[in-house]
Formats: structure tokens, C-alpha cells, sequence
């Protein structure tokens, strides 16, 4: 009875897995059927199951195209100040971007070039001038090289201007991030290095932290400064899949900006996130994602005359299309 009991027990569970096709059950030929385990009156029967079925299922999403162009974004948000209406800050962002991609040799070896465009609209406060609008528009290059199974490097620069466009003082901006991955075992990767943000609040910071893919179901990104956990939802083979994360980030930026009273400053906006989002990822670099959270630690500062404001708390919805 007890062997009985445990077949009751098991058998239904060790097939629906192999009906979900999770990663431990990768590969195998003899999967139980679910219609024919003990508590249907009938003996268990052992099945043949086409391993390919379940190679389809794990084929990963291509996130990159195999041509000289890439893709075009377009990105949309808001923040909402919850606080003062009179002291607030409310900000209105779009962005385009598009991406193109040069071999260094070979394609293992790629430079992606991706030129960008982005408008933030301001409304308040009213304790102190900010300009309407400030832009910050630049080309990002990117290059991921893999020196040896284990050990790969990526580089990101960023040139660009950050103004509101009545100043050419300070308006040329930098963003720089360099790390080295250590392939530490198949499903987890370790990195380090640092990005410089090019911001006047915060110039330099540590990237560091570690990527696990306990399962292809779920992904710990814990680096800094942008860590995240994702779940993938659905997945149509290679063509398509779905995701819903969690995580934090540091935003804010630093503009060139003209004062009502002419004369030339720095202006630097930051603040801490909490996020959730909803993403879709199809093949050749395309899909949307949706997110909202919640901003706190806001603050805005001009460097030259020493002002520094603490702003209230915000919520924030962004979404994007890429195509």
C-alpha cells in the first residue's frame, strides 16, 4: 500500500514536469504519462518523447540581427510628484533610438553603434528656475568580446551633450562602463569593474555582482547599480518569450543649463527606484516592455551657487517599442 501510495504521489508529478518541460528534464528520451499513472485505474506506461520537442523550448531569443542595422526604440514616460503641487517636480521623457552593428574580425567580435535622441520635459518646482525642457542626445558604442570560455569583457562608451541647448559650458558629457565576466560555472557568471556616469553628483561607481540562471525560468541579475530578478512567463521556442521582473535603480542625469539670470550652471537631478515591469522579447531585436515604480531620495542641485533641493517622492510609468 505504501509503494501504491507513493506512485500516487509521484507519478503525477514527475509527468506533469516533463508536460512543462523544465530544465531538469532536459534531454530525456522516457518521460511517464500523466493519463496513465495509478489513480486512472491503469499501470504506468513509459512513453517515447522526442528530446528535440524540448531543445525547441530552450532554443534562446536572438536579441540581435544578423545585418548592419539593428533596430530602431522608441521610449515614453512620466513621473508623478505625490507631494506639494507648489514644491513638486513632475517629468516628461521620449527618446528614439537606433542601432547598427560592424564585425571586428569576426562576428563573435561585434561594435554596435546605437545613436539616440531623448527630450525631458519639466514641470515645477516653483522654489527655484529649472529650464522647461533639457536634451541629452550622444552615441552609445558597445562591444562584448569573448577572450576564452571562461573570460569575456565588455565596454560601453557614450559621448554626448546634456544641455538645454542655450550653453555650450560643461554640456559635453562621458558615460563609460568596463567589466570582465568570469564564467564561474554554467549558470553563474561573476563581474566586476566600474562605470563613470559622467554626472557631477556621482562620477564614478563600482559595477559589480553576479548573474545566476538557477533555471531557464528564472534570472538573478545582481549587479550594481542596477540589480534585478526576472521570471519568464511564456515562451514560443526561439521565435518569442515573455518576462516580469523586479528591481532598483539610480536615476537622474546633469545638464548644461543658462539660469533666468544668464548665467552658465550645472543641473543634476537624482534619485533611488524601486520597479516592476512586463516584458516582450522577440526574435531580431524587437518587442515592448511596460514598468512602473516608485522614486524617493529626490533631489535637485546647481553646483555653482550651492543649491540643493529635496524633492518629494514620485511614482513613474514607462514603456518602449522596439522594431
Amino acid at each position: 500500500m505504501l509503494r501504491r501510495l507513493r506512485q500516487f504521489l509521484l507519478s503525477p508529478a514527475i509527468a506533469l514536469i516533463g508536460t512543462l518541460a523544465t530544465s531538469g528534464l532536459l534531454g530525456q528520451e522516457l518521460i511517464p504519462s500523466f493519463t496513465d499513472a495509478p489513480e486512472f485505474g491503469m499501470s504506468p506506461r513509459i512513453e517515447l518523447y522526442d528530446p528535440a520537442f524540448f531543445a525547441l523550448r530552450e532554443t534562446p531569443v536572438e536579441r540581435f540581427r544578423k545585418s548592419f542595422y539593428q533596430g530602431a526604440e522608441l521610449l515614453g514616460g512620466h513621473l508623478l510628484d505625490t507631494g506639494d503641487a507648489a514644491g513638486g517636480l513632475d517629468v516628461t521623457f521620449e527618446e528614439a533610438r537606433a542601432g547598427f552593428a560592424v564585425p571586428l574580425g569576426s562576428l563573435e567580435n561585434i561594435l554596435v553603434l546605437r545613436p539616440y535622441f531623448r527630450a525631458d520635459h519639466f514641470n515645477g518646482p516653483h522654489t527655484v528656475d529649472v529650464p522647461g525642457t533639457l536634451y541629452n542626445t550622444g552615441v552609445t558604442f558597445f562591444n562584448r568580446k569573448e577572450w576564452s570560455p571562461l573570460i569575456s569583457t565588455t565596454l560601453v562608451v557614450t559621448p554626448s551633450v546634456r544641455s538645454d541647448f542655450t550653453t555650450r559650458d560643461n554640456a559635453f558629457r562621458l558615460f563609460g562602463l568596463g567589466l570582465i565576466h568570469w564564467q564561474y560555472r554554467s549558470d553563474l557568471s561573476l563581474s566586476f569593474g566600474a562605470v563613470y556616469l559622467g554626472r557631477a553628483d556621482l562620477p564614478l561607481l563600482p559595477a559589480l555582482g553576479a548573474t545566476w540562471t538557477p533555471t531557464p525560468q528564472w534570472k538573478v541579475d545582481a549587479m550594481l547599480p542596477r540589480p534585478r530578478i526576472a521570471r519568464r512567463l511564456w515562451k514560443d521556442g526561439g521565435n518569442a518569450e515573455t518576462w516580469a521582473y523586479l528591481g532598483g535603480t539610480l536615476g537622474g542625469n546633469t545638464w548644461a543649463v543658462t539660469r533666468d539670470s544668464g548665467e552658465t550652471d550645472e543641473l543634476t537631478l537624482s534619485d533611488l527606484r524601486l520597479f516592476g515591469g512586463w516584458e516582450w522579447v522577440r526574435t531580431g531585436n524587437r518587442g515592448l516592455y511596460f514598468e512602473a515604480g516608485y522614486a524617493f531620495n529626490r533631489t535637485i542641485e546647481y553646483e555653482r551657487n550651492d543649491i540643493e533641493i529635496d524633492l518629494d517622492d514620485a511614482l513613474f510609468l514607462e514603456a518602449s517599442l522596439k522594431f
